[in-house]
C-alpha cells in the first residue's frame, strides 16, 4: 500500500513538473493579474535588446488585449504609445541568459522572464484610446540634412528610416513635398545658426505639434579604397545628431548624438548609403520611443506649459509667480521678464485647458486669457486692477 501511495506521489509530482514548463512559456496568471513571460529581447546594445525584449513581454502578456482592438481607430498609435511605456508594467524582469557580452556581429540577444502587470496594460490602454479621441492625433514635421563627403544629399537616407517608423506607429506627418523652396531655405539656415525658435515657426505653419531635426553625414574612411579579398573596397563611416522639440514652446524633447556605423560596398556611394542606413535603423526607434514617451506625458497634463502674458509691470509679475506657485496643481514655476512680458514656465499635473480654467478662476480681475493651445496659454494683464 505505501509502495502504491509512493508512485502516485512521484507520477502526480512529475506531472506537475511537465504542466509548469509550457505555463511559464505561454504566461502564467496569478491572482493579482500577473502574468509570468519568456522572452528574448534582441538589439544593438544590451540596453537595446532589454526594451525590445520589456516590449515583447507587454505584447505577450496583453495578446488577447491587443489582438482585440487592431481593427480599431489609431490601434498602431495607441499600441506603440502603450508599449512605449514597457518599462512600467515590468514588475520584475531577470535575466536568464546572453548578459555576458554581444554576438560576434556586435548584436545583443537577451533570454528575460519578465514578470508583467496585464492590468496597468488594460488601463493605460483606455487611457490613451480616451484621449486620443479628445485630442486627436499629432502632427510631426521631420527635417534632417543628410552629406556624403561633401554633397548635400535630395534624399536623406536617415530621414526616410525616421518618417517610415513615425508613420508606423501611427503619427500624421507633414508632407516633406509641400515644404516650398523658400521655406527649406529658411529651415537651411535655422538649423545652420541652431535657431530651432525660427524651425518651430516654420513648423507651426504647417500644422505640426512636434518637429525633429538634424543632420547626417558619411565620411570616407582615410584607409579605402584598398583590396579585400581579391575585390576593391570602399569604406564610409555614417553619424548623425537629431533633436526633437515642441513647435508651440520650443521645448527641447530629446537629443540623440549618433553612433558611428561603418559601410563597406564595391563602390563609394554604395558604401556611404549602407552607412547611413545603419545609421537610420540605430536613431529612428529612439526618436520614435522618445516622441511617443512625449506625447503620452502631454495628453495625461505632464509636464511644462507655457503662459505668457503681455502687458504686466514688474510688480504684478512677482505676485503672479506666487499665486501661480499656490495652486496645488503647479509644482515649479520658473518665469521671464522682459519689456512689459512676461514669459512663464509651469510645472504641473494639469493639462493647459485645465490650468486655463483654474487661471481665470482665480485670476480673473488680473489677466484675460486669449488663447489655450496644448501647452500654451496666452494673456493680456487687465489694467486698473
Amino acid at each position: 500500500m505505501r509502495k502504491i501511495m509512493l508512485t502516485c506521489l512521484v507520477v502526480s509530482a512529475l506531472l506537475g513538473a511537465v504542466t509548469l514548463a509550457p505555463a511559464e512559456a505561454v504566461g502564467q496568471v496569478n491572482q493579482k493579474n500577473l502574468v509570468t513571460v519568456t522572452v528574448l529581447g534582441e538589439g544593438m546594445s544590451k540596453a537595446d535588446a532589454m526594451r525590445d525584449g520589456q516590449r515583447k513581454a507587454i505584447e505577450q502578456a496583453a495578446g488577447t488585449l491587443i489582438y482585440s482592438q487592431s481593427q480599431t481607430k489609431d490601434f498602431a498609435l495607441v499600441r506603440d504609445t502603450v508599449l512605449a511605456r514597457a518599462a512600467g508594467f515590468i514588475q520584475e524582469c531577470k535575466v536568464l541568459s546572453g548578459g555576458s557580452g554581444p554576438a560576434d556581429d556586435g548584436t545583443w540577444a537577451l533570454k528575460l522572464r519578465c514578470v508583467v502587470s496585464k492590468k496597468g496594460i488594460e488601463d493605460t490602454w483606455g487611457v490613451v484610446t480616451n484621449l486620443l479621441k479628445q485630442m486627436g492625433r499629432p502632427k510631426i514635421m521631420v527635417f534632417l540634412r543628410e552629406r556624403i563627403d561633401e554633397n548635400w544629399q535630395e534624399v536623406p537616407t536617415v530621414q526616410t528610416r525616421v518618417e517610415n517608423l513615425l508613420l508606423k506607429s501611427g503619427f500624421l506627418l507633414v508632407d516633406k513635398n509641400q515644404i516650398k523652396e523658400i521655406d527649406r531655405r529658411d529651415l537651411q539656415s535655422a538649423m545652420a545658426e541652431d535657431k530651432p525658435g525660427l524651425v518651430a515657426a516654420i513648423a507651426k505653419r504647417f500644422g505640426a505639434q512636434i518637429f525633429v531635426t538634424g543632420q547626417a553625414t558619411a565620411t570616407k574612411d582615410a584607409d579605402y579604397p584598398k583590396q579585400l579579398y581579391g575585390r576593391m573596397r570602399h569604406k564610409y563611416w555614417g553619424e548623425a545628431n537629431v533633436k526633437t522639440f515642441r513647435a508651440d514652446t520650443g521645448q527641447l524633447i530629446s537629443s540623440i548624438p549618433g553612433k558611428s556605423f561603418p559601410g563597406v560596398q564595391g563602390s563609394a556611394r554604395g558604401a556611404a548609403k549602407q552607412a547611413l542606413d545603419a545609421e537610420g535603423r540605430f536613431i529612428a526607434p529612439r526618436i520614435t520611443n522618445n516622441i511617443l514617451r512625449f506625447w503620452m506625458d502631454a495628453m495625461e497634463g505632464r509636464g511644462e506649459i507655457q503662459l505668457k502674458v503681455s502687458g504686466i509691470k514688474y510688480l504684478e509679475y512677482t505676485r503672479l509667480k506666487k499665486a501661480l506657485a499656490k495652486l496645488k496643481e503647479v509644482k515649479d514655476v520658473r518665469a521671464k521678464f522682459a519689456s512689459g512680458n512676461a514669459d512663464i514656465s509651469i510645472e504641473a499635473d494639469c493639462t493647459a485647458e485645465s490650468l486655463a480654467e483654474k487661471i481665470a478662476e482665480q485670476m480673473e480681475d488680473k489677466l484675460e486669457i486669449s488663447d489655450v493651445s496644448q501647452n500654451v496659454i496666452k494673456a493680456t494683464f487687465v489694467k486698473g486692477n
